[in-house]
C-alpha cells in the first residue's frame, strides 16, 4: 500500500529548476525552522494489534510549527504515515511510523511553508496472511475504516482546541487531509466513504462467518452496529470509543493522495472536496487506474480490487469537484511534467521509473538502522532491507528528497489557488491593504493601483508558482501603475507590491 514514481528525466528536470529568493508563504520555504511538540494524545479507542492483547489504546501525533511564526491562524494539515497497517519490519519494509525518514521530511517542508501539520498515528492491525480472501479483504477493511474514524478525530481535536485556546494557532475552516501509501488510502477514502450503503456492495459482503473476526455470512465486513459510524460514534462499548471530541465537526477542505486508492468508483460523487493524486505508473502494491490491491510478501497477496490516483482524478474532474483549481492554466516546470503523461487530467501527477516497478521512491533508511532493528521485533532485517530495494533499487536520501520537492511544487500551489490562502510574509493591516490589481483575470494590459493617496509603490516583483520571478521593475509611484504582460504566457502569477511598511501580494490571472 504504497507510494508513487516519477521519471528520471522529470527528476533531472526538478534538481535543475532555480532556485527563487521569492518567499511567498505556503509555496516556499519563509520559515528557516520548525518546532515540534511530541507524543500529543488526540484521542483514545480499541486497537486489535497487538492480536496478543486488544485493548483500548491512546492515539498520538506530532505537531509541526514553524518555528517563529506571528500569523494568529494557519490551515491545517493531517498527514498520515504509510505502513500497510502494521508496524515497521512487521509488515516487511523499512517504513511504517510517523518517524520515518520521508514522512519527518514531508511535514518539516510543508511547516516550513507556513501550515501547522498534525504527523499523527492511526490504529493498526489486520491479517495479511489470512487462509482466504475473505480475512485479508476483511480485516484490511476494518483497519481502512478505523483509521478513518481516528483521523477524523484527528480533525474534531484540532476544531474543539481551536474553539478554546487554540494552542496550535489553526484556522479551524481550513482543514486538509494527505497522506502516502497507506496514508494514502486513508486520506482519499475519508474524503469520499458517507453512506452506510457504500459498504454493502458484494465486495464488501462476507463470504464466511467467522467470529474471530466478527465476520457474519451474506453481511458488510464493517459492521456499523458494532464498530460505529463513520464518525466514530456509537457501536459497541467493548470496541468502541465515541466520546473522541465529540460535538465539532470533522469536515476538510481538500485532500491529497499519495499512491493510495478508493475502494470503489461509486463512492466519489459530486461535492466531493478537491482532490490531488500523485501515484506510480508502475507501483506493484496499489493500482494507478483500476485494478487489484497487493499486499507486500513472498508472494504478494491479492487483497480487494480498488481504483486508483487516475481513476480518481478523472471522476474528480469530472464531477466538477476540482473546478476551483482545473482551469487555473498553471505552466510552472512542476505542472508540465505532469502533463506529459495525466492524459488532460488536471490534478493527476503520475510519476514513471526506470525500471518501471518501483515503490516508495521518496522514501530512505539506513541499512545498518534496518538490520540492527527489525530482529528486536522477531524479523529478518537483512530480508527485509534486501526485498525494499526490489522496488527502489536506486534508493537513497537525495533521490527521496527529489521527490519530495516535486510533491511540494504541485501540491501546494493549487492548495493555494482553490483555497485562497495569501500568500503575504508580512500580512499589513494599514491602508496599503487597499491596493488592487485589475482586470483579474486579464488579457493584456493590468494595473496595480495604490487605492489611496500617500501610498508609495517603490518595486513590483511578479513569479509564477514554483516561485520564479518573471518580472521586476523599481519605481516611486504614489499613481496608478500601467503594466504589459508582454510575453508571459496564460496561466496564475503572484505579484508582490513592495511599499515602505512591506509588501502587499496579490493573486494575478493571465489568460
Amino acid at each position: 500500500m504504497k507510494r508513487t514514481l516519477l521519471t528520471l528525466l522529470a527528476c533531472a528536470l526538478m534538481s535543475l529548476l532555480p532556485v527563487s529568493s521569492f518567499a511567498q508563504r505556503y509555496l516556499t520555504e519563509v520559515f528557516s525552522n520548525v518546532t515540534v511538540t511530541k507524543n500529543i494524545v488526540y484521542g483514545n479507542n480499541f486497537s486489535v494489534f497487538p492480536p496478543t492483547s486488544p485493548g483500548f489504546i491512546d492515539l498520538y501525533m506530532d505537531v509541526y510549527e514553524p518555528t517563529g511564526d506571528a500569523l494568529a491562524q494557519r490551515p491545517l494539515i493531517v498527514f498520515m504515515h504509510t505502513g500497510s497497517f502494521l508496524p515497521r519490519y512487521i509488515n516487511g519494509t523499512p517504513t511504517g511510523s510517523r518517524n520515518d525518514s520521508a514522512t519527518v521530511a514531508m511535514c518539516s517542508q510543508f511547516a516550513k511553508r507556513g501550515y501547522v501539520v498534525a504527523n499523527m498515528d492511526y490504529r493498526l492491525g489486520w491479517n495479511p496472511a489470512g487462509t482466504n480472501v475473505d480475512i485479508r479483504r476483511g480485516t484490511i477493511l476494518q483497519a481502512i475504516y478505523r483509521a478513518i474514524q481516528d483521523a477524523k478525530a484527528c480533525v474534531r481535536f484540532f476544531r474543539a482546541d481551536a474553539a478554546g485556546s487554540n494552542n496550535y494557532g489553526i484556522d479551524p475552516n481550513v482543514i486538509i487531509l494527505g497522506g502516502q501509501g497507506t496514508g494514502g488510502y486513508i486520506a482519499i477514502n475519508y474524503a469520499c466513504l458517507d453512506k452506510p450503503a457504500e459498504i454493502t456492495l458484494p465486495k464488501f459482503v462476507s463470504g464466511i462467518t467467522d467470529a474471530t473476526y466478527g465476520f457474519v455470512a451474506g453481511q458488510p465486513y464493517v459492521n456499523q452496529t458494532v464498530l460505529g459510524d463513520y464518525d466514530g460514534y456509537g457501536g459497541l462499548a467493548q470496541v468502541n470509543n465515541p466520546n473522541n471530541s465529540v460535538g465539532f465537526s470533522n469536515d476538510i477542505s481538500f485532500a491529497f493522495n499519495l499512491g493510495g486508492a478508493l475502494g470503489d468508483s461509486t463512492w466519489l460523487e459530486a461535492g466531493d472536496v478537491p482532490m490531488i493524486g500523485m501515484h506510480a505508473i508502475g507501483d506493484p502494491f496499489a493500482p494507478y487506474n483500476i485494478g487489484t490491491v497487493f499486499v507486500p510478501g513472498t508472494p504478494p497477496q491479492s487483497v480487494v480490487d480498488v481504483i486508483g490516483s487516475r481513476s480518481i482524478i478523472r471522476f474528480a474532474n469530472q464531477y466538477g469537484n476540482n473546478n476551483c483549481f482545473a482551469n487555473a492554466g498553471f505552466s510552472d516546470p512542476y505542472t508540465l511534467a505532469a502533463n506529459q503523461l495525466n492524459e488532460g487530467f488536471e490534478g493527476l501527477f503520475p510519476f514513471a521509473t526506470i525500471p518501471p516497478v518501483q515503490a516508495g521512491p521518496w522514501e530512505w533508511y539506513d541499512s545498518l538502522t534496518v538490520v540492527t532493528e527489525a530482529p528486536l521485533l522477531g524479523q529478518n532485517g537483512a530480508v527485509i532491507y534486501a526485498n525494499a530495494l526490489l522496488t527502489n533499487p536506486d534508493m537513497s536520501k537525495t533521490k527521496g528528497l527529489t521527490y519530495i520537492d516535486t510533491i511540494m511544487n504541485y501540491i501546494n500551489p493549487r492548495v493555494v489557488y482553490c483555497l485562497n490562502l495569501a500568500t503575504g510574509i508580512n500580512d499589513l493591516e494599514s491602508a496599503e491593504q487597499n491596493i488592487s490589481v485589475y482586470p483579474n483575470p486579464a488579457k493584456d494590459i493590468f494595473y496595480v493601483d495604490p487605492g489611496q493617496a500617500g501610498i508609495l509603490v517603490e518595486k513590483i516583483e511578479i513569479a509564477d508558482l514554483s516561485g520564479r520571478i518573471v518580472y521586476e521593475k523599481q519605481m516611486r509611484s504614489e499613481k496608478q501603475i500601467i503594466l504589459n504582460r508582454k510575453d508571459l504566457s496564460n496561466g496564475v502569477y503572484m505579484i508582490s507590491i513592495y511599499v515602505s511598511s512591506g509588501v502587499v501580494n496579490r493573486k494575478l490571472v493571465l489568460e
